[in-house]
């Protein structure tokens, strides 16, 4: 229960950094609500490693292999994601903004699964 915990608050932190980033490049730069997710994704990538590493799984494992598994969650994770906004603008036509929130959720849920039996499945469980 403490890990999910933790990562929650790294998912909390990493979220309110990324969508204030994604909304900051749709709204003050005025960029696609595409390109803003991969910007706002790509500057939460390395932040979400190293705090879930660090805080959240406490993982000991080389960090070598573990970040190849992480990019790769992540990836996958981001797929379900981006093809989510895709979905939710384009063919529901739902607002930008309540796609992102809607879109960041199928990331969540994709992402936290994934890392707990794939990335850090070695990691202390508490």
């Amino acid at each position: 229960m403490r890990q999910f915990l933790r990562f929650l608050t790294v998912g909390v932190i990493n979220t309110v950094f990324g969508y204030c980033i994604i909304f900051a490049c749709m709204y003050l730069a005025g960029l696609s609500a595409e390109l803003s997710n991969v910007i706002g994704y790509g500057v939460g990538l390395t932040t979400s490693y190293l705090l879930n590493r660090n805080y959240t799984f406490r993982s000991t494992q080389r960090s070598g292999t573990e970040v190849l598994r992480f990019v790769s969650v992540f990836a996958i994770a981001y797929g379900a994601n981006f093809l989510a906004l895709l979905v939710f603008i384009r063919q529901l036509g739902i607002h930008e903004g309540a796609s992102q929130i809607l879109a960041g959720a199928v990331y969540v849920l994709a992402s936290y699964a994934m890392n707990k039996f794939y990335v850090f499945r070695n990691a202390d469980a508490d």
